[in-house]
């Protein structure tokens, strides 16, 4: 019985590690320029003429700042 259950233990050790091992490969990690769907700062929609709040990426400014 105690080699049956070390038998099945270790295999799903090995399993484990193997699926861990094929996600690190795969990329699985959501970062930005590795396929992720987050979108790239300044990506957003272009401003409209006239609009005067700021984009992804523009300076915001503290008030009282000039420009």
């Amino acid at each position: 019985m105690r080699r049956i259950t070390l038998w099945i233990t270790a295999t799903l050790a090995v399993a484990a590690l193997l699926l861990a091992f094929q996600l690190i490969l795969s990329g699985t990690t959501g970062k930005t320029g590795d396929g992720g769907n987050r979108p790239e700062p300044g990506s957003g929609p272009p401003a409209k003429p006239g609009d005067d709040t700021p984009g992804d990426g523009e300076h915001v400014g503290k008030p009282g700042e000039s420009k």
